[in-house]
């Protein structure tokens, strides 16, 4: 794996939640074994390698893994938050992590959340960080309201499935749905960053950096051993 940019970790310490469930959200644990894991581009790092075995929170939905604090999104939310400024939107709450990130980012007037699910806001809303200028909504981000917001930052949380999807199917169909999400924002927003969690594209998630041929094909690879 020479070939490839890889982050090494042994210890791993992000927020303390607790296992939980509410309705169809749940927060839960799992561990990442010593091994090669993704990293997607974040922060120039095309792979992790966990060299000790470390804690990993879950969010899932019905049971199904829809968010976690490995270190991909974690740092990848790490660096969306230090990207926001003035009034910013977030399409998706999930475990709440950019939360956590844009404390400290004075630049950031006002942040609203949209989250569609009830049960993952009442399940994770009190173990955000206290934050006067947060305030989350049960709503569906596309509605007219946010979607004519006159935003300043909007960031797309919302592809966790569509992303696993594309890969198999191929990266056309992937960008066409982010592409038609993201111009929807961008002209009732034109003076908008419009950024979105899961594309590889430095232009749209400044979490990344570009991941070369090689890991794409692997990824490529990755994908129809698991058809």
């Amino acid at each position: 794996m020479k070939e490839f940019k890889t982050l090494r970790v042994g210890e791993w310490k992000t927020v303390d939640y607790p296992v939980k469930s509410l309705g169809t959200a749940s927060i839960t644990k799992t561990k990442y074994r010593r091994n090669i894991y993704l990293m997607e581009g974040v922060d120039g790092y095309e792979l992790l390698k966990v060299t000790k075995p470390i804690t990993i929170t879950e969010l899932r939905i019905n049971g199904k893994v829809v968010m976690l604090d490995d270190p991909m999104q974690w740092i990848g939310m790490k660096r969306l938050a230090e990207a926001c400024k003035g009034r910013v939107l977030i399409g998706g709450l999930g475990l709440g992590l950019i939360l956590h990130h844009l404390v400290g980012n004075k630049r950031v007037k006002s942040i609203d959340v949209v989250e569609i699910n009830k049960d993952v806001i009442d399940l994770i809303k009190p173990l955000l960080p206290d934050d006067e200028r947060v305030k989350i909504h049960h709503d569906d981000v596309f509605c007219y309201k946010w979607v004519h917001g006159a935003f300043d930052t909007i960031i797309l949380d919302l592809w966790v499935k569509n992303l696993a999807e594309t890969v198999v199917a191929g990266v056309t169909k992937y960008n066409v749905d982010i592409t038609s999400a993201m111009l929807r924002f961008q002209l009732n927003n034109p003076n908008a960053k419009v950024f979105v969690w899961g594309h590889r594209d430095p232009r749209v998630n400044p979490a990344v950096k570009r991941v070369s041929d090689l890991y794409l094909r692997l990824v490529q690879e990755m994908a129809k051993e698991n058809i």
